[in-house]
C-alpha cells in the first residue's frame, strides 16, 4: 500500500535546497574580564586573618619554647603593620592600575562589539533571501544542465483539447481531467507544461512518457507529473518504480498523484505542485496563488 502524492527528490537538490552561502569566518575573541576585584585602602578580612593565624601560631610555638613564642609574636605583629602600612601608602597606584586594565577591558569590548555588530551586519546581507535564492539558483543551475532538452513534447498550451470546449464530467475521461488540470497550474508557472514527452530508459527497455512534464527553461529544471491508478498490476509498479529510479538518478523530479486525487482534487493538486516549487526554492510565487486552496488529503491504495 502506498501513499499518494509521492515526491522523489535526487539527494543532490534536497541538499542545494537547503544550503547557503558560505558566512565568513568571525574569529575574534570576546575580551575576557579583570580577574582581580577593586583594591581597597586596606584588607582588612586579609589583615583579620593574619592577625588570628600569628596567635594560633604563637601559642603553639609558646608551649614549646616561651621565648620563641614572644619573639615570633614580636615579628609577626610588626610585619601585619608593615603590611597593613604598605597597602595603604600603595592604595592610589593600585586603585589607578586597576582603573587603566579596566578602562583597556571596556575598550576592547567596545571594539569587540563593534566588530560583531559589523559581522551580523555582512551576514544579515550575505543570507537575505534573495541572495539565499540567488546562490541556491546558480548551483540548480550547474546541477540541472546535464539534462538534455526536451524532444517531441508539445507544450500544453499548444496541444489540442481532448474534449473540446467541454469540461469532461465523465471520471473516466482521465486524460481530460490532466489536461485541465496543466491548463490551471500552467497559468501560474514560468516554466512549460508539456504533454507526450518520451525518454528512453535503457535499464529496462522502456520509453517513459509522464502524464505531465514541467521544464523551467531558465534552471532546465525537470519535473514529472505522474498518475497512479488502481489497476495498475505489480508488474506495471514495478517497472514505474525502475523507471522512477533511474530518472531521479538523471536528475529529475517526479511528483505522483493518484487518479482519484487528479479526478476530485486538481485544485488541490496544483497547491502541491506549488508547495514543492516553494519548499525547494525553486519559486516561492506560485504558492502565493492557492492560499484559499485547502491542502491536498493524502490517500493510500
Amino acid at each position: 500500500m502506498r501513499q499518494f502524492p509521492v515526491i522523489l527528490i535526487p539527494p543532490e537538490v534536497q541538499r542545494i535546497a537547503q544550503s547557503r552561502p558560505v558566512a565568513p569566518d568571525f574569529n575574534i575573541e570576546l575580551p575576557s574580564v579583570p580577574s582581580y576585584r577593586q583594591p581597597k585602602p586596606i584588607h582588612i578580612q586579609e589583615a583579620l586573618f593574619l592577625t588570628i593565624g600569628l596567635v594560633i601560631v604563637v601559642a603553639l610555638v609558646t608551649l614549646i619554647a616561651k621565648e620563641l613564642g614572644i619573639i615570633l609574636l614580636i615579628v609577626g605583629t610588626i610585619s601585619i603593620i608593615f603590611r597593613i602600612r604598605y597597602q595603604f601608602q600603595s592604595y592610589k597606584r593600585r586603585y589607578k592600575k586597576h582603573q587603566d586594565t579596566f578602562q583597556r577591558y571596556l575598550a576592547k569590548l567596545e571594539a569587540y562589539s563593534h566588530d560583531e555588530i559589523k559581522y551580523q551586519r555582512e551576514l544579515a546581507i550575505l543570507h537575505a533571501p534573495e541572495r539565499i535564492q540567488a546562490f541556491r539558483h546558480e548551483q540548480f543551475k550547474s546541477f540541472f544542465e546535464k539534462l538534455p532538452p526536451a524532444e517531441n513534447a508539445i507544450a500544453l498550451r499548444e496541444a489540442s483539447n481532448p474534449f473540446g470546449n467541454a469540461k469532461p464530467s465523465d471520471a473516466e475521461a482521465i486524460e481530460g481531467v490532466i489536461y485541465y488540470f496543466g491548463i490551471t497550474l500552467q497559468q501560474y508557472l514560468s516554466g512549460t507544461l508539456y504533454q507526450g514527452l518520451k525518454l528512453y530508459i535503457p535499464s529496462i527497455d522502456y520509453d517513459w512518457s509522464p502524464a505531465l512534464a514541467y521544464i523551467d527553461p531558465e534552471l532546465n529544471l525537470h519535473i514529472a507529473i505522474e498518475i497512479s491508478f488502481p489497476s495498475d498490476n505489480a508488474a506495471i509498479i514495478m517497472r514505474n518504480d525502475l523507471a522512477e529510479r533511474y530518472l531521479v538518478d538523471s536528475g529529475w523530479i517526479i511528483i505522483k498523484f493518484s487518479q482519484e486525487q487528479i479526478l476530485r482534487n486538481s485544485a488541490e493538486c496544483c497547491k502541491e505542485f506549488a508547495k514543492l516549487l516553494d519548499r525547494l526554492s525553486f519559486d516561492s510565487t506560485v504558492l502565493e496563488n492557492f492560499a484559499d486552496t485547502p491542502d491536498l488529503a493524502p490517500i493510500k491504495y
